[in-house]
């Protein structure tokens, strides 16, 4: 067998294979001894047939089809062995020479991981910037719950600001329906600030069964372009009014809130809690700024099958966000005037971005020698599944070896973070 391989853009590679026509004999002999084991013979048990019987009763091209498949994935297989090649997704196979009594020839053209030029990762500088946790961020806090725990008195009177409502509604924009533009019995609060500028102050003043239709100019910089700017019409029925009563913020809130004895250690409890959330919001953009910087400065060919790959882990992400809130995922692409075409063609660019990221993860843990211990893996699962009320039934459902996978990966990534850590702080000091 002679292979000749050539490197093409984008970290592609196209095998040429040439099968001397000795070598094409045996796969032959193969391919006759498979389709005589598939293939039933009259006077002959299965796999028993004799060679002339296999090739007078199923013709020589449908055996030397066979034998061209065998050949391929024979010499295919041994090709990436003894090159040490480990391909990415399914290579594309093309016949350049076959007939009879002659040999066979065939090119593959394989993905392979990229080789990635890494800059100088050991340049990399810069400190964790945790902002403090101040009194008024608690006390926005304590308002948040205090909102949370308000009393809702349906009343007769109009509606003012800051009563909550639920009304149906519809818009049009000249004449037609605007497309998710009406919900029956919606829930706001009047002052919220949810809904298109001017449409909460139409509804002060408004009673239970009142019905009010008004028009408003959408903003220029509304979310849905083809609305933007574009004068609406709204029919508006009002189907409950409810004054909003806050309960006092006390000691006796606090402890209605859980085991603190008064509101000082409520404070002291939603301060601690802030101080963590924002070590960790910290921590997590000084990663990702060291990792960027990283991975901006650095280059690779970065195969196409790797970009599709990342996209469609974006989209299924997306798509499981968007349905746990109850939404058709159609319908909602539909509501924002988009299709899952132009959602790739938008987010091509971050999926490459984020496969760079990767990449340069991936190689400096190589040039780092990181390895990890089972028992490493095994101890993080363990700690990530303990999360889980109903942990031996999730147990049954994961994909327990995918699951360690993922877990190993995630401690690699770990440890080359508290490296480029400790790098950019000790630059940053020089």
């Amino acid at each position: 067998m002679k292979t000749q391989i050539k490197d093409l853009p984008k970290s592609q590679k196209e095998i040429s294979v040439e099968i001397p026509i000795e070598e094409m004999e045996k796969h032959t002999d193969k391919a006759i001894s498979k389709l005589s084991s598939i293939h039933k013979f009259d006077g002959f048990r299965q796999g028993k047939a004799p060679k002339n019987v296999v090739r007078q009763q199923l013709g020589e091209f449908t055996i030397f089809e066979e034998a061209t498949k065998i050949a391929i994935e024979n010499s295919y297989a041994e090709i990436l062995k003894e090159n040490k090649l480990n391909p990415l997704g399914q290579p594309k196979a093309e016949i350049t020479k076959a007939a009879l009594g002659n040999q066979f020839e065939y090119k593959i053209i394989i993905s392979v991981m990229p080789e990635i030029e890494l800059w100088n990762y050991q340049e990399v500088s810069g400190k964790m910037e945790i902002k403090e946790v101040e009194d008024k961020m608690v006390e926005q806090e304590i308002k948040a719950l205090q909102k949370k725990r308000a009393a809702h008195i349906t009343k007769n009177e109009p509606a003012e600001k800051e009563d909550r409502v639920e009304i149906d509604f519809e818009s049009r924009v000249g004449g037609v329906k605007i497309e998710g533009g009406e919900s029956k019995n919606h829930p706001l609060t009047i002052g919220g600030n949810k809904f298109v500028p001017g449409f909460e102050e139409n509804l002060i003043g408004m009673k239970k069964d009142d019905v009010k239709e008004f028009s408003l100019v959408f903003p220029e910089d509304y979310h849905k372009k083809e609305l933007a700017g574009k004068n609406a019409s709204f029919k508006v029925t009002m189907n409950i009014v409810q004054k909003v009563e806050l309960p006092e913020i006390n000691d006796d809130f606090a402890k209605g809130l859980g085991k603190f004895k008064d509101l000082n250690e409520l404070k002291k409890n939603i301060k601690e809690g802030m101080v963590v959330e924002e070590k960790n919001r910290a921590a997590e953009e000084h990663r990702n700024k060291l990792i960027d910087e990283i991975a901006e400065k650095s280059t690779a060919e970065i195969p196409d099958i790797l970009i599709e790959s990342e996209l469609e882990n974006m989209i299924n992400e997306f798509k499981n966000n968007i349905t746990q809130t109850g939404m058709v995922f159609e319908e909602y692409l539909k509501n924002i005037n988009t299709d899952l075409e132009k959602l790739k063609k938008e987010w091509r660019e971050m999926a490459e971005k984020r496969v760079m990221t990767g990449l340069t993860l991936r190689e400096i843990s190589i040039k780092e020698e990181i390895k990890i211990e089972n028992s490493e893996v095994e101890e993080r699962a363990n700690q990530a599944l303990k999360f889980y009320p109903n942990e031996e039934e999730i147990r049954k459902k994961l994909d327990m070896e995918r699951f360690k996978e993922h877990t190993a990966s995630a401690l690699v990534n770990e440890k080359v973070f508290e490296i480029l850590e400790k790098i950019a702080e000790k630059n940053a000091k020089v």
